[in-house]
């Protein structure tokens, strides 16, 4: 059997199937390349350091020590709702300095984007009133690895102000779901930041890195009158569960 073409000519029509099984093959399978693509995610690179444009002028500069690890973008830059908090198990709520009579609130920070020299940095939020901050992306209360949290030292009620009066042995209590973690402050380093070079603002951001064993964190700018440094205090689980162990030693409220 055959077709006669628009021109008279005759076509056979094992040929017309063939066209037509070839179009239809072809169709068939763009349709299922397209319902199988899965496009790559993307993933922000999380510098080490954030490049300020300018010194700052008054109050805290935004805490700038930032993970070396990459994070995915939608990750690094959304901070847990306020509504999930409370269900983050050794979530940091509650922060108590005795030595310094500081007794504040901890609440969850993310990152934030930054905008400098045509490339994007992301910095940590460091919450605007008297309230520590927990990085979100750091280890839970209870559990092996570095939790970190920030504050404001001259501005927003000034919750770490007096940081720098720490001493070695200095104990501190973060508070989780009204649970105590009582740790002994081990160092406290005053490191210059302002105009210095990005090797010592890498090496500077490596002090809030992840860690394989228990440790609290905090960190704030210095001195009280400017903000060229940064000022880390270390401090490592209390009692036979010591800082190599990588268990936080849980206490009784001694308040």
């Amino acid at each position: 059997m055959a077709k006669r073409s628009k021109d008279g000519e005759v076509i056979p029509l094992g040929i017309v199937f063939i066209v037509v099984g070839l179009v239809v093959v072809c169709t068939a399978v763009t349709l299922l390349l397209l319902l199988t693509y899965n496009p790559p995610q993307t993933i922000a690179r999380i510098p080490t350091a954030v490049l300020p444009t300018a010194p700052p002028q008054t109050g805290d500069a935004e805490i700038a020590l930032l993970p070396e690890t990459p994070l995915e973008a939608e990750e690094a830059l959304t901070a847990p709702n306020e509504s999930t908090l409370a269900f983050v198990r050794g979530q940091p709520e509650r922060i108590v300095i005795p030595a310094l009579d500081l007794d504040a609130p901890v609440g969850s920070v993310g990152l934030i984007q930054v905008q400098n020299g045509g490339q994007t940095y992301y910095q940590w939020q460091v919450p605007p009133e008297f309230r520590a901050g927990w990085h979100n992306t750091s280890a839970p209360l209870g559990t092996a690895g570095n939790t970190v949290l920030n504050g404001h030292h001259n501005i927003h009620g000034e919750v770490f102000r007096d940081l720098d009066e720490l001493e070695e042995g200095a104990e501190i209590i973060v508070y989780g779901q009204e649970r105590p973690y009582t740790y002994t402050v081990a160092t406290v380093e005053i490191l210059p930041e302002r105009d210095q070079p990005l090797t010592v603002r890498v090496q500077n951001a490596s002090w809030i890195n992840p860690t394989n064993d228990a440790r609290l964190t905090l960190v704030t700018c210095w001195p009280y009158e400017d903000n060229s440094h940064r000022l880390v205090v270390v401090a490592y689980p209390v009692g036979k569960n010591d800082h190599r162990s990588g268990n936080a030693t849980v206490s009784e409220d001694k308040n």
